[in-house]
This record gives structure tokens, sequence and C-alpha cells, in this order.
């Protein structure tokens, strides 16, 4: 990109890119012209996306040529401390270099590996028809009553990871190693600082490590839960007493985590939970009505409606045909906002809409800052927002006093401890296993294991914090991750994102609940998971601070905290660990299990990984 480029802009004479330029006057006029390069990249992305990368890389790109004129300005020393601010933030991402074709196919299969067909159905013995696992595989996984089936299908994808997927991770080994190598600085010593540069913290894993260790003794109350549920379904030969747990059937049992039959069973079986989907029909309810719901809920907290506009022109109802089965939506909040949302209705996808209509709320408030400042605080951070919002529309009380939803059912405290159980299901099979996917990642880029390791040292980690092993022993060249892994090291879904959101969206739905009374601890009226912040102004004012903060300061800062704390995960599940510790014990349910060191034998001729 040339001074020509911005010629074009109306920006013929710009004197902040000479040399002898370094005036806090001129890197003023240069974080305009960034802004205006910004917002017509953004303008453009919006309109036509780049799913190859997607928009997060694709703007940082577009930027690069100005970034690298940021150097020599002494920043550090500026008096404006949002400017300094700013080129903190931006001076991060000139670390990175232009996007090459290389990247960008590397970036896509790793993106895509998901949706890939390399796998055949074994429903065709005779002819082998390529499936994938999103689309295919997965919903036999979930659905499915023969463990064998589920395991042949666990081997067989990992077995048939076309090699190309194995490439492309190790190019995001070196290319991380490759950034680090060239920013050797007191702040950035390892790859891994420059994977969490953004979360401004240079022990981060150590946090998240502190987060895993508080929250440990829940997970292993319903580990052994877990295990003995599906040991009596498949018996003792496929799910050892006190083993680890094969991969394939803890993996059905997350998929099956928001289904009404599942291999779980509820604490309290004869109280039936609600069955939302059929209310909202017979209310004939549709998605778009979804999307209303969310936003009177924010509306009930003061925050101004949504215009026609944006709502006729800009929400966009995605075909049946391109949704898929996991029927994500698509948000842009890049400079506009872009929400392309998912056609399907259920009791999941009420709770995910008001996650993505606080997206939406998060960017149009960030996006009255400037470049860099107008990003969220750090990855994951909407994320954790919308976990908050989550956690206040799903309970009873959002459901039937606000939406006049199930408002025949009694939730008593049998009722209570079921709801609770099935948002304990989802959270506490996906937490370890993102945690696993970036204690992984970190332990590869920054070479504390070798390549020939990676595999082994997978499955010690799914042992110490999951209490999972492997299903089957896999081809010696094979990688036993799932495709979340590899999708998890692609910036727009990157694991940490899933993993910070999760944590600190307890701990802001805490925070919240507390300042506006509706949380008292060793009040049971008033327990933490019945709060529910929607139609109280106070609670809105603090999430549009939240909010309009953008990146203007560390993410403690904005929400008051030292450190990602696990304690309100605690609080929020505290009758669910009291009932399963106490189930566990009447049964005489083992809780814990033996870790094998499946790195002691590695065999150094396993071949090239």
């Amino acid at each position: 990109m040339r001074l020509w480029f911005y010629a074009l802009l109306g920006l013929c004479f710009v004197p902040y890119l000479r040399a002898e330029c370094t005036s806090e006057s001129c890197a003023h006029q240069l974080m305009e012209t960034l802004d205006i390069v910004y917002l017509r990249s953004a303008k453009k992305l919006s309109l036509y996306p780049d799913f190859q990368v997607g928009a997060e890389l694709a703007l940082r790109n577009s930027l690069l040529p100005l970034l690298r004129t940021m150097d020599k300005f002494d920043w550090q020393h500026f008096e404006d401390p949002q400017l300094k601010r700013q080129f903190e933030i931006l001076l991060r991402d000139s670390k990175h270099p232009a996007i090459s074709k290389r990247f960008r196919q590397h970036t896509s299969d790793l993106r895509t590996v998901g949706k890939q067909k390399f796998t055949c159905d074994s429903s065709m013995p005779n002819k082998c028809k390529l499936i994938s696992y999103v689309r295919h595989i997965k919903p036999i996984v979930t659905n499915s009553n023969d463990p064998e089936e589920i395991k042949w299908y666990w081997r067989e994808w990992r077995n048939h990871l076309p090699q190309e997927i194995k490439n492309s991770m190790h190019f995001y080994i070196d290319y991380y190693r490759n950034i680090s190598a060239a920013t050797l600085t007191s702040t950035a010593t390892s790859p891994s600082s420059i994977w969490y540069q953004q979360y401004d913290e240079p022990n981060f894993m150590k946090n998240l490590e502190g987060y895993m260790k508080t929250i440990e003794p829940l997970c292993r109350e319903l580990h052994a839960y877990l295990r003995d549920a599906l040991r009596r379904k498949y018996g003792d030969d496929v799910v050892p007493t006190s083993g680890l747990i094969p991969h394939h059937l803890v993996e059905q049992a997350l998929y099956q985590s928001w289904k009404k039959e599942s291999v779980l069973e509820n604490p309290h079986q004869h109280k039936k939970m609600p069955n939302l989907l059929q209310e909202l029909r017979g209310k004939r309810w549709n998605p778009r009505d979804l999307i209303e719901a969310s936003e009177e809920f924010f509306k009930s907290m003061g925050f101004p409606p949504f215009s026609e506009e944006l709502k006729r022109d800009h929400f966009v109802e995605i075909e049946d045909n391109m949704a898929g089965p996991d029927c994500k939506s698509y948000i842009f909040t890049h400079g506009s906002i872009e929400l392309n949302y998912c056609p399907k209705m259920n009791y999941k996808k009420l709770l995910t809409t008001h996650g993505d209509v606080t997206h939406v709320e998060y960017g149009i408030l960030k996006n009255n800052l400037t470049v860099g400042l107008n990003r969220e605080a750090c990855p994951g951070f909407a994320n954790a927002l919308a976990e908050a919002v989550i956690l206040s529309a799903s309970t009873p009380k959002h459901l039937q006093q606000h939406l006049q939803l199930l408002t025949e059912f009694d939730y008593d405290n049998e009722m209570n401890l079921n709801f609770l159980f099935r948002m304990a299901v989802h959270a506490l099979l996906s937490i370890p296993s993102y945690f696993v996917h970036e204690k992984l990642w970190v332990d590869m880029i920054d070479g504390r294991i070798d390549a020939a390791e990676y595999k082994c040292h997978y499955w010690n980690l799914m042992a110490q914090y999951m209490g999972v092993g492997p299903s089957e022993v896999t081809e010696a060249t094979t990688y036993d991750m799932p495709y979340k892994f590899y999708e998890g090291l692609v910036e727009e879904t990157r694991s940490t994102k899933k993993l910070f959101g999760e944590f600190l969206g307890y701990q802001i739905y805490r925070d919240i609940c507390l300042e506006i009374g509706e949380f008292e601890p060793g009040n049971a009226d008033k327990a933490l998971f019945k709060c529910d912040f929607a139609g109280n102004q106070k609670a809105g004012n603090i999430l549009k601070k939240i909010m309009s903060a953008g990146a203007t300061k560390l993410w403690r800062e904005i929400v008051n905290a030292t450190k990602l704390d696990g304690s309100a995960f605690l609080e929020y599940y505290a009758p669910l660990t009291a009932w399963l510790r106490e189930e566990n014990k009447i049964n005489n349910i083992t809780v814990g299990w033996h870790v094998t060191d499946y790195c002691a034998n590695l065999n150094n001729t396993t071949g090239n990984l």
C-alpha cells in the first residue's frame, strides 16, 4: 500500500509519514488516517466477508502499512492517555506479517476441518461415501445407542485426518515462533507471549490453570456421576469403575447436554423438564421473535431500541440449507453491524440469541470509539458479556416473568436442581476440553514438547484435567485432537476466546447480581443461579459502562477484577455440588481416577508426525 492510496482518500498531504515528524500531533493525525482506512476496509468486509481468514485478520492486514510507521514515535511519553493506549494496542498488530497466500490456505484448512469430507460412511460398507464431521458424524454420535458405532467414527475420523491439516497446524506453530523470534523484548519472550499479548498479562496460562484448580472439586464429582451412568449403560468392560472415561462417550454426553433424552439423567427424573420448543410453537414464535425477545431484555434495562433500518437491512435469517446442524449465527461488529441469525428455534437458540444480541449491543457501543480502542477489551471479552446475559436469561424467573413462558410450571428445589444439572453438564464437559486444547497449544508453540510427543501429551492433559482417555489406539502418525482443537488455532475461532468467555462470564454475572441485590450469599431465595437482571436499570448502567469502554482500559480494570476467579462458578453451582457429593457418597461411587503417563513408553520411531 503506497502514498497514492491515501491520496485517493483525500489525504494527499501526510506529514506524519515523514521520518522527521514524531510529535504527538503527528501521532494524532496518523490515528485519524488509520481510522479512515479501518472504516473503509470494514465497510467493504461487511459487504464482502473474507471467510478464509475472517474479519479481524483481514482488517489487521489492511492497516499494516500504516501500523509499521508507528515505531518511530516515542509514544510511551505522550500526554494523551487514550493515544498511548491506541499505540500500545495497534503496535501489537504490527508484529504480524502481511497475510500471504500460504497463510490464507492454512487458515482456511484449519477453520473448515469440521466441514471437510474425508471419512467413509459406515452405513455403506461396499462403497466409501465421504462425509464430514459437523454435518454427518456429529449427529450420529449424538443420537446413536451403539458405542461401537460411535467409537468407529471416533477412530476413522482421526485416522483419515488429511496431511494438509497437520501441515497447517505446523505452519501456525512456526508462525508464532517466528513472530516471537523477531520481536524479543522484555514483554514478549516466548511464542505464547505473542498468543496472549492482548490479555496484558505475562503469565496468563497460570491464571487459567488457577481457575481450573478452583473448579476441580465440582469437575471430579460430575465426572464420577457421568462415569457411573455410562458404566451402567454400557458395562464395566467399556467404562471401568475407577478409570478414565473413553473419549467418544464423553463427546456423546456433551452433544446430548441440550437434548431431552440424554445418557445423563436428571437428578429428579420424576420432575420432567418443560418442553420449551412446544410452547414456543404454541405461541407461534419464530426465529425473529427470539431476536425481539433479546432486544426487549436490553430495553428493559435502559438500552435504546434498535433502529428499524438496522433490523430491516442488517438482521438477516440464514437460509435453512446454509445453516448446518450447529446453526451458528454470523455476527459482524466492525464499524457497522451485521447479524445473520439461525432459522432454528429451541431452548438453546433462545439462550444463544440473547448472547448474539449482546454482541450486537457491545458492537454498537464500542463502535463509538476510534481504531484500536473500538475492539473488545481482549479476545473473548464479548463472549463473557454474552455468557453473563445468557445466565440471566436462562433463569426460570426470566422465562416466566419477562417472556411469559412456562408459566404453568412450578420451579421448586427439585426442578431447580434439574435445571442446574443441565447447565452444568454442558459447562463442565466443554470448559476442561477448551482448557486442554489451550494448554496443549501453548506447550506446542513454546517448544516444551517435541512433535513426536503431541499425541501422548494431549492424552496426559486429557487424563489430568478431564479424567478422559483415548477410545482406541489410532495409527502412529495420527493426532487424536478433535476438530475444535484445529479450529481453535485461528484468530476468530481461537479456543482462548471460548475459555476466557466462559470463565469471566460467571464473574461478570455474579458481580452484577451482587451489585443489584439479586444475589445474597447464604440466602437460598436469592441464590446466584436465580438472579435475573432484566428490568433492572442499575444492571443496564453497569453493562453500558463496560461495553462503552471498548479497549480503552485493561480488561481487569473494566470489570474491577485482579484476575480470573473460579469462585463465581462454584457459587452458581453450589446446590448441585452438594447434591452430587451426597449422591456419589450414598451410591458408593468412586470419585477420581488413576492417571497414566502416555509419554512414558514413547517410541521414538513413531513416524513423521
